[in-house]
């Protein structure tokens, strides 16, 4: 019996060593798999996004061609940085569309009740995720870390809209 246990346990260490080898196949193949997965993701917000602005560009585009009275900032689109995490919003006809976390972050100033101004001209705006465009945009620009990339519709006839990107990014 004893004789037994001696020759069993190589192949014991042999079967567990193929078990760990496996185990740790899989756990690089699920890390891999994650990665493609987050990348997937991402892809797929960033085309989404694309598609809300050029779909915003167009409304505006076509009602100013109609002759309908379309004032500044009848859309925006910005992308950002929050927490390490690229998020997105885009406005257009009145409605926000953007990121979770975008949002999250500039419903907490609205509830704080963030508010913004400027020297010249004397302005003053109270943090809001629903009118006035400028407000929006101003509690959205401070909701990120960091913003990346701003695209906005300045009302004044010219084809091209502003775009400012940050050289970082």
């Amino acid at each position: 019996m004893v004789m037994t246990q001696h020759i069993q346990q190589p192949a014991q260490r042999s079967t567990w060593a193929a078990v760990r080898a496996r185990a740790a196949t899989r756990a690089r193949r699920q890390v891999l798999l994650q990665r493609r997965h987050q990348e997937a993701v991402a892809t797929a917000r960033a085309v989404c996004h694309r598609s809300q602005l050029l779909l915003a560009r167009q409304r505006v585009r076509r009602q100013r061609r109609q002759g309908q009275q379309v004032g500044p900032l009848a859309w925006f689109a910005v992308q950002g940085v929050i927490d390490q995490q690229v998020v997105r919003a885009v406005w257009s006809d009145g409605q926000l569309c953007c990121d979770r976390l975008l949002g999250a972050r500039a419903r907490l100033l609205v509830d704080l009740g963030a508010e913004f101004s400027s020297d010249d001209p004397p302005r003053r705006y109270c943090a809001s995720l629903q009118a006035p465009p400028v407000a929006v945009l101003l509690t959205l620009i401070r909701a990120c870390d960091r913003i990346t990339v701003m695209e906005v519709d300045l009302g004044d006839g010219s084809a091209e809209p502003l775009a400012v990107q940050s050289r970082t990014s």
